[in-house]
């Protein structure tokens, strides 16, 4: 059983490793997208045959990336896609204007932004303010202003598992709702924005539950 994971904005390949603790046998690859140092190496590639499991801007990552290649799950790169409190855009329906003055806190005070946004988020500092690769989260918070991937996941013809907590302080239940539709999301009660992190093996059941589902 092979997995690919890509990581949200402002965290690193290691907000990973408590779920996959819970895949035993499982067949893994990580994507690293640069914004912030620390975490397993990463790679840029993986078994088409694998799940994708994206977390917030890594579910977009992976749709943008899929629209990119092609709009047949033969070549979007997985067989299969996992949401964990992620959307096919950002904004809107989260306005513009508050991403653009993130970037601009972003290059006033990086470490501050980060604070501000982990708490947010529902964790404590995730890695140290040297960690932070400044243009990297500049060009991401870009991404979420910018992509748009409506298109790419309505071409998708593939399974889709879609994670969400009710207490998300940064993707509301009304945006996962309009993104996934209200009947098909699997919600925890609790978890903010990091339900990797402080609920890993509930999303780790649900993963392997739907990838058994799936299995060809």
């Amino acid at each position: 059983m092979r997995f690919v994971f890509v990581h949200g904005w402002g965290f690193h390949t290691g907000i990973w490793h408590d779920l996959i603790r819970h895949l035993p046998g499982a067949e893994v690859s990580l994507v690293d997208l640069g914004f912030v140092e620390g975490g397993p190496k990463g790679q840029m590639d993986w078994p088409s045959d694998a799940i994708a499991v994206g977390h917030s801007l890594g579910v977009l990552w992976l749709l943008n990336r899929a629209g990119e290649r092609a709009s047949t799950p033969a070549t979007a790169g997985f067989r299969a896609l996992v949401s964990i409190q992620g959307f096919d855009r950002f904004c809107p329906p989260i306005p513009a204007s508050r991403v653009a003055g993130m970037r601009r806190e972003l290059k006033r005070d990086a470490g501050g932004t980060l604070g501000a946004f982990w708490r947010a988020c529902g964790t404590e500092a995730f890695a140290p303010p040297a960690a932070l690769n400044i243009d990297r989260l500049d060009e991401g918070l870009g991404w979420l202003m910018d992509w748009d991937a409506r298109e790419a996941k309505g071409h998708l013809d593939c399974p889709i598992l879609a994670l969400a907590a009710r207490d998300d302080g940064i993707v509301p239940e009304a945006m996962s709702e309009g993104v996934w539709g209200r009947a098909e999301i699997h919600w925890s009660q609790t978890g903010g924005h990091v339900l990797p992190l402080r609920h890993p093996e509930w999303c780790a059941r649900h993963v392997l539950d739907f990838a058994y589902a799936t299995d060809p």
